[in-house]
């Protein structure tokens, strides 16, 4: 049994061969970035792999054990995608009032949130007389950051990518961001 999926990103066919699954990916060839594939059943998605370039192009194969798939909600596959993962083009600068911080976990008070903080590396920052907006790379592909303020982000596009937006004060204690007109209003920075 054979199953293809088609995505912007690229194409994942899945074909059976006795007890194993062989998985296949492939989207042309560019210097933008990694790519991963991932395949998806009811029970949730599993990684594939990265695209590596082959013939012109960026291809992955790899032989699963369908009973693993099974166990792991996967198998029957319900789709695929081809996703990425990492972007090799040169950073944008910063919005207007905006500036890089390579540690935003040293930002905040609660323990709780600096430890949802350890993977971030970069993020954006801007400062005002009241606080600070804090905002963090998103991706619907990834875990959101700082979950447990879920209710609190904003999404935006900033720099030419996605990111999710937190309100802090100067304490570094979140705040609901509906309080603030705007996420890019000029503020007085201190």
């Amino acid at each position: 049994m054979d199953w293809s999926f088609e995505g912007p990103n690229g194409a994942v066919t899945v074909r059976r061969e006795g007890e194993k699954a062989v998985c296949q990916a492939i989207r042309t060839a560019g210097n933008d970035g990694l790519y991963k594939a991932w395949l998806h059943g009811a029970g949730g998605r599993i990684l594939l792999g990265t695209l590596i370039p082959e013939g012109g192009a960026l291809r992955l194969r790899r032989g699963m054990e369908v009973a693993a798939l099974e166990r792991q909600g996967i198998w029957p596959p319900t789709g695929a995608e081809v996703s990425l993962a990492y972007t090799f083009a040169p950073e944008s600068p910063p919005p207007p009032d905006w500036c890089w911080t390579d540690c935003p976990r040293r930002l905040v008070e609660d323990p709780l949130l600096s430890r949802s903080l350890k993977g971030v590396k970069r993020a954006l920052l801007k400062r005002d007389m009241e606080g600070f907006f804090l905002a963090l790379p998103w991706s619907q592909h990834e875990p959101f950051p700082i979950l447990p303020l879920f209710c609190l982000a904003r999404l935006e596009v900033l720099a030419g990518g996605q990111f999710a937006v937190f309100r802090f004060s100067r304490q570094g204690r979140p705040e609901p961001l509906h309080n603030f007109s705007e996420v890019g209003e000029n503020r007085s920075t201190t």
